[in-house]
């Protein structure tokens, strides 16, 4: 609504969208099939955060006064709410309270299928992340607009086992972004130049199980099936894509997508159009506005090329793929199958009150430099999965954790007055 009234806009419908980073381009889906069907004729997608902003105040004591007053009759708001939560009270009980804490329990379930130790798994995350720094560099737009070296990056302040400051989405920015979707018809009676329109050719979105349903925490077959799905539909292999950008929250979400779709992570081919969510900036749900408008400034830079811009929300939970050029596309998107789902996909039982089970990923979190916390994703042996933390002030098992790899250790659990499943190694 602020939007329409500063352009002095009189939309149809104004939006508002859920949470998750895989927003955007899941709402450029969904509107791209009303535009095809003759539902919606043009449609703004636009996200701005000034999250530094709001931090700057609080940490000043200044209280900023964001309010605006609408005409609810000329400015409808559809909503849309929080949607979905894909995690387990389990998990959020037992201290599973950030997406770090996630995607560390993904990321370190990756060291251990590639038989790796922390160590050398946190050494190849830094030199993923190097020439994801090197794009934000020449980015003026970036966040962090410096080159780092690997060393740089892995000396940063440590957050748990695997991550340094360095390695996580920046979520601190001043940054909008927004793109302009609309038919050829709408285009040709707005005089959109024909050299600045960008078609798509390549839509799939899909939603995994919650992380401890999961059976193997390592990897994401709905991934697998939304990639594979949004280049069949383009017609084109990963060798025929001039243009990448894969979210990068995490490390594990870059290597999780070239994984894959046997991408090489030395660099030697560029994974990111903007710098990545660790340098150029990571909007809290509006990154992959800034990837796909950027993705659309360099198509438009090379015309009859091809970009592949993917998007996450949750814990590596709701994903989505665009496949995009400048050349025109054939295909009818008011028919076009875009979900994916997965029917084979079995969710493994969650066991509320566990004794004892097998570690199959593990973290152990830090605060001012010190292992203050570990968690750990287990089974049962019954095929039963379970998250449980240390118990406060247990400092003893965080230390044994980092002397030696708990994977396929076994763990005691006891239940906490506050329903917190505390464990020790067995």
């Amino acid at each position: 609504m602020s939007v329409a009234r500063a352009l002095g806009a009189a939309p149809a419908h104004c939006i508002y969208g859920q949470v998750g980073g895989n927003e955007p381009q899941a709402r450029l889906i969904e509107f791209a099939r009303d535009i095809a069907r003759g539902e919606r004729s043009v449609v703004l997608l636009a996200g701005a955060e000034a999250i530094r902003n709001q931090r700057s105040a609080q940490r000043a004591g200044r209280e900023l006064d964001w309010s605006e007053s609408f005409d609810k009759d000329a400015f409808p708001l559809e909503d849309r709410g929080w949607g979905e939560l894909f995690v387990t009270m389990q998990e959020v009980n037992n201290g599973l309270l950030a997406a770090m804490s996630y995607y560390g329990l993904i990321e370190q379930a990756q060291a251990t299928a590639k038989g790796r130790s922390a160590a050398a798994h946190r050494e190849a995350m830094a030199q993923l992340l190097v020439p994801l720094s090197e794009v934000a560099a020449a980015n003026p737009c970036a966040q962090f607009p410096t080159a780092l070296s690997a060393g740089e990056i892995l000396s940063a302040a440590p957050l748990n086992h695997l991550y340094s400051k360095r390695m996580v989405a920046q979520d601190g920015v001043n940054q909008g972004a927004a793109l302009l979707l609309c038919s050829v018809g709408a285009a040709r009676a707005l005089g959109v130049p024909v050299e600045r329109w960008v078609f798509l050719h390549g839509l799939a979105q899909g939603e995994e199980l919650k992380l401890s349903e999961r059976e193997d925490p390592s990897r994401s077959p709905v991934l697998e099936a939304v990639l594979n799905s949004a280049l069949q539909q383009a017609g084109r292999t990963i060798d025929e894509i001039d243009l990448i950008d894969i979210y990068s929250c995490f490390p594990c979400a870059v290597s999780a997508v070239a994984d894959c779709l046997g991408l090489p992570l030395d660099g030697s081919r560029p994974l990111t159009l903007t710098g990545g969510l660790a340098f150029f900036g990571g909007p809290g749900n509006n990154y992959v506005m800034h990837s796909l408008a950027e993705a659309v400034v360099q198509l438009q830079a090379r015309p009859g090329s091809h970009a592949l811009v993917t998007s996450v929300g949750g814990m590596l939970s709701k994903l989505g793929a665009g496949v995009y050029s400048t050349a025109p596309s054939g295909t009818d998107w008011a028919a076009a199958e875009t979900g994916v789902s997965l029917e084979v996909l079995s969710s493994l039982p969650v066991v509320e009150s566990p004794e004892r089970g097998r570690v199959i990923s593990y973290l152990v979190n830090y605060h001012g430099g010190e292992a203050v916390q570990a968690n750990v994703l287990a089974e049962t042996g019954d095929g039963g999965r379970f998250v449980a933390t240390t118990a406060p002030g247990d400092t003893q098992t965080p230390a044994a954790m980092l002397a030696a790899d708990p994977v396929d250790r076994w763990v005691t659990v006891t239940t906490a007055e506050s329903g917190a499943l505390h464990f020790r190694l067995a």
